[in-house]
């Protein structure tokens, strides 16, 4: 790229200070932020980790010259290449975005505008500041970033999440910004994905001489490629050291919590790997077995997606009071498959069957025991909750629909199954917005638990969570299936909760099931050349 700097020169000098910031409620003075230090170097990676309601996406925002609705800078200073960003007016801080500070989101499909192609993204940038020869900027931008050049004409909604984040890396990068502010940009994509982001980032920070700071729940992924990780706790810094130092001798009691909390991948990885291999055996891999039970079935379901087969002749088959995890990229097709099951997906060849019995592909065909049946856990709780509705109203809905309780017996019932969750009464009567992720997620469990199904399929629960509120749910899920003998699909990206969730992991690449089996067989000893590679690039 133009003007970059030699990759071997160390990260020096301080390209932003952050001085005693103090940020608080701008109602009631409460502190957020009640006085934080920062520097970051040139070149330098500075990941920042911490809980949701730690204070990092505050202080990724004062970075970036603003603060959150309802909150107000009452102290400190931020200066980026010398430039004093807290305090300036909105237009001034204009000026400087993308020239001197730039940002990456979590979600870049709602970054992107949907009527420019990707090319005109980063053109729009530079034709903003004046910079000639935006198509041949562009193009090196577009290289540097690992695209092809022949994606500049899509638009948004016909990339992948990952070429969607390259391309706003590649607009963050437009105009070799000094600081570049990237807050879980990765959030929701798959391990391979993930890892090429991050090394692209790597790479970019020293080549450009920019420094990023990178906000992520993820600890063991800032470990994994930062310079530096801070730890933040309740708006302060409680630890900071070079990520290796920070593995190795954490000694802050909450960093070792966090550190704690990281699920294991490899074999024979403590205690929360012999949860998993405490687990009986489904029977068909006893040698004194008695024929298997399904609870699901799917026997060669190809899908499409209008004329185009996404899904490849799929045999899944999980027992009865069984998880299994079905792991695979981003467009690999897990979703895919997961919609089908649930109905939500018609357009496909073969059959699913549950109980030994095939559903009728689309949902409007199924009868309400068949509703039952299958539940579904999204991704995106908030998604599937009705803002305007309370919560408590929400879960016992399913028990009046599906299983024909009265309002009385409904509520009482969703009462019981809330706390099951590790809610309280209270939270019965919230609105979606006054709830956390992790206990949004919970509600939406305890929908699913109401209808009292035979299978629970859950896509990419935990994906956007904290890690220890990942921990939580995943305790969670065991116990209920325990308890319950519930059969789980369980979709992810996350090798490492696949392990402690299932007894058997399926893989799939590109619409087709590639390796099957044993959950520690599989990630101990993959035998395809593509699970070998999911299993490295998570450790």
């Amino acid at each position: 790229m133009s003007g970059v700097a030699d990759p071997e020169v160390a990260p020096t000098g301080p390209v932003a200070l952050v001085r005693g910031l103090r940020v608080e409620v701008a109602a009631g003075g409460e502190p957020v932020l009640p006085g934080i230090d920062l520097d970051v170097a040139a070149g330098e990676v500075v990941g920042l980790a911490g809980e949701t309601g730690s204070g990092k996406s505050t202080l990724g925002l004062a970075l970036l010259g603003f603060t959150a609705p309802g909150l107000a800078t009452v102290g400190g200073q931020v200066e980026v290449d010398g430039e004093r960003l807290s305090g300036r007016s909105v237009a001034a801080l204009r000026t400087l975005r993308g020239r001197i500070v730039a940002s990456v989101p979590q979600d870049p499909a709602s970054a992107l505008s949907p009527t420019l192609r990707a090319g005109d993204a980063v053109r729009e940038v530079l034709a903003a500041h004046g910079v000639g020869d935006r198509d041949a900027r562009t193009a090196e931008l577009f290289a540097a970033v690992g695209l092809d050049p022949a994606l500049a004409r899509r638009y948004p909604h016909q990339l992948s999440g990952g070429q969607q984040q390259r391309v706003t890396i590649a607009v963050a990068f437009a105009l070799s910004p000094r600081l570049v502010v990237m807050d879980e940009p990765t959030t929701g994509l798959d391990v391979t994905t993930t890892r090429t982001i991050v090394d692209l980032v790597r790479d970019l920070a020293v080549r450009e001489r920019t420094g990023v700071v990178f906000i992520s729940h993820d600890l063991r992924l800032l470990l994994s490629f930062a310079d530096r990780v801070l730890v933040m706790l309740g708006g302060r810094v409680v630890e900071q050291a070079p990520a290796a130092e920070l593995r190795a001798t954490a000694r802050h009691p909450y960093t070792r919590r966090l550190l704690a909390a990281l699920p294991p991948v490899g074999p024979g990885a403590g205690e929360s790997a012999a949860r998993t291999s405490a687990r009986p055996a489904p029977p068909d891999e006893r040698p004194d077995a008695a024929p298997a039970r399904y609870a699901l079935e799917l026997a060669a379901v190809s899908a499409r997606h209008g004329s185009t087969e996404v899904t490849h002749g799929v045999d899944l088959r999980v027992t009865a009071g069984q998880c299994l995890a079905l792991v695979g990229e981003s467009g690999s097709g897990k979703t895919t498959v997961a919609r089908c099951i649930a109905g939500f997906h018609d357009r496909y060849d073969g059959d699913v069957l549950v109980a030994d019995q095939v559903l009728p592909r689309a949902l409007d065909a199924r009868s309400r025991d068949q509703h039952r049946q299958v539940q579904y856990v999204f991704q995106n709780p908030y998604g599937s909750l009705n803002p305007r509705r309370r919560v408590g109203e929400s879960v016992a809905l399913a028990g009046r629909w599906l299983r024909g309780l009265d309002a009385v017996t409904s509520r009482t019932q969703a009462l019981a199954v809330v706390e099951r969750v590790g809610l309280r009464a209270d939270h019965l009567d919230a609105l979606p917005h006054e709830l956390s992720g992790g206990q949004r997620q919970r509600i939406a469990l305890a929908r699913a638990l109401l209808a009292e199904p035979q299978v629970l399929v859950c896509d990419e629960v935990t994906s956007s969570l904290d890690v220890s509120v990942q921990a939580e749910i995943v305790e969670l899920l065991q116990g209920l299936q325990d308890e319950r003998g519930l059969t789980l699909l369980f979709i992810t990206h996350d090798l490492a909760l696949a392990r402690l969730v299932a007894t058997r992991t399926a893989v799939l690449l590109a619409g087709r099931v590639v390796e099957e089996g044993l959950t520690d067989q599989v990630l101990a000893h993959p035998q395809h050349p593509y699970t070998r590679g999911l299993v490295d690039a998570a450790r």
